[in-house]
């Protein structure tokens, strides 16, 4: 570096090189690391449904109505208790080299204000409608809502709390969390059966062990985080939580609307079955869910970097094929399971998850397709999430005429519908611009000293990828 000539004693200068892009920890998860926690999750949703199995047996279906109905319309509030935070932070975290205590900072931050927003509203409800003069089973009722409301509120931020755990590459606090939680509620189904416990006492015991288990992580966390937080780090984090969390918002949010749409109409009695149905598909399905998420930032790094040709040739071509064969297959499922439940041949129960089943390998490929979209550019993340949140519109309209007239039938035909409407909006608004994003290696450079060197050598290998949101050099 010392000397006068231009020969050996320039070999020091690539020292800088890697200051500049320095190597990312190979994060793919390994073969023990997915079993532990897949096995960790699926033993609190097996719970979960074995503990509403014992519950409906000892309550009765007049003891277990409300119970569902409670459950299934508070089910959105652990989405936007979320509001894409885990998404975020797995997509950014891993990736981050210098502003990963920043972005954790950020990202519990929002979710203990979502979370505490939604107490608060809970609350404030609660104190309205009782000073409405709410009393007798009408009083029970508003309780039962309340604590189903803060459950979900709180199982929502316990999902953020050990999501930011695993994108700090700390699985363990994840498999131990949810090995908790169904121990949780697997006591809470015992003192339903044994103890004579109601809808709202087994409510309030999985209400305390989950704040509790909330409360254990917040240490750690918290030691993880980093001050001060620059400007230019918050703006991306929210921009991006926001938009992941419209395709979870539009799934919740048609849930809790299809839930309200059949307590309101002549098939009432049928809420407990999809309730049912809802907690035995939601092993399999969050199963899936959660297993993109543990690829999630092998997957985001290396879609960042695609052509948006073979983009469009890979993903956003089959949408249309996708929902046309989605069409024709679910209104073929919901006359197949009419037809079963009518003649007699299965239960009304039945009748329900058998159309459930049939529609889930279109549940599983939209899914997936929103997935590889969501984590590729920009303006594929802006239009899944506008697609999303029109089909919960499809999906609501649809309900509207088929929950009265068909009831759980209608209800999850009205799901597979807002599938369909995701899929062809997405490909209608990413039919003309796919061609027309802006290639990626157009994006603005980071800040910080470009080296001499970038002039003679092109970085057209190197992925477009931000990795530390605006931090100093």
């Amino acid at each position: 570096m010392t000397g006068t000539s231009g020969g050996p004693s320039r070999v020091p200068a690539p020292d800088r090189a890697p200051t500049a892009t320095p190597a990312r920890p190979d994060r793919r998860p390994t073969a023990r690391s997915l079993a532990s926690l897949l096995a960790g999750r699926t033993a609190f949703r097996l719970a979960l449904l074995g503990a509403n199995a014992v519950l409906l047996a000892s309550w009765g279906e007049a003891g277990y109505e409300p119970y569902a109905a409670a459950m299934g319309t508070a089910q959105v509030l652990t989405t936007l208790t979320t509001l894409g935070i885990e998404k975020s932070a797995l997509k950014l975290v891993p990736r981050a080299l210098r502003t990963g205590p920043q972005l954790i900072t950020v990202l519990l931050a929002s979710a203990l204000l979502l979370a505490g927003a939604a107490v608060l509203w809970l609350a404030g409800t609660a104190l309205f409608v009782r000073s409405g003069g709410s009393g007798g089973s009408g009083g029970s009722t508003v309780a039962l809502g309340l604590l189903a409301g803060l459950y979900a509120a709180l199982l929502g931020l316990n999902t953020v709390l050990v999501g930011l755990c695993r994108a700090l590459d700390r699985n363990r606090a994840d498999v131990l969390n949810f090995a908790v939680l169904s121990l949780v509620i697997a006591t809470g189904a015992g003192g339903a059966s044994l103890l004579g416990w109601g809808p709202a006492a087994f409510t309030g015991w999985i209400l305390g062990g989950t704040a509790l288990l909330n409360l254990a992580q917040l240490p750690a966390l918290y030691r993880a985080t980093g001050r001060p937080v620059r400007g230019g780090v918050v703006r991306p984090v929210m921009t991006t939580s926001a938009l992941m969390a419209c395709g979870d918002i539009a799934a919740s949010g048609t849930v809790s609307v299809l839930f309200v749409l059949l307590g309101a109409s002549r098939h009432h009695e049928q809420t407990g079955h999809l309730y049912l149905m809802i907690l035995a598909s939601s092993v399999l399905l969050n199963g899936f869910g959660y297993l993109l998420r543990l690829f999630q930032p092998h997957v985001s790094l290396t879609l960042r970097s695609v052509d948006p040709a073979s983009l469009d040739r890979r993903v956003v071509r089959r949408l249309l094929p996708v929902a046309a064969v989605g069409a024709v297959w679910s209104a073929g499922s919901l006359w197949l399971a009419w037809s079963a439940q009518q003649s007699g041949l299965v239960a009304p129960p039945v009748a329900v998850l058998l159309l459930y089943v049939l529609g889930v390998p279109l549940v599983f490929t939209v899914g997936s397709l929103n997935y590889l979209l969501e984590n590729a550019t920009p303006y594929t993340l802006r239009a899944t999430a506008v697609s999303a949140l029109g089909g919960l519109l499809c999906a609501v309209l649809s309900g509207l005429v088929l929950v009265p007239a068909l009831g759980a039938l209608g209800a999850v035909t009205a799901l597979t519908a807002g599938e369909v409407a995701h899929a062809v909006l997405a490909r209608l608004l990413l039919r003309s611009r796919t061609f027309r994003s802006p290639p990626l290696r157009s994006s603005p450079p980071l800040r910080g000293r470009a080296p001499k060197t970038r002039t003679t050598t092109p970085p057209i290998t190197r992925p477009t990828v931000p990795t530390d949101l605006g931090a100093p050099r």
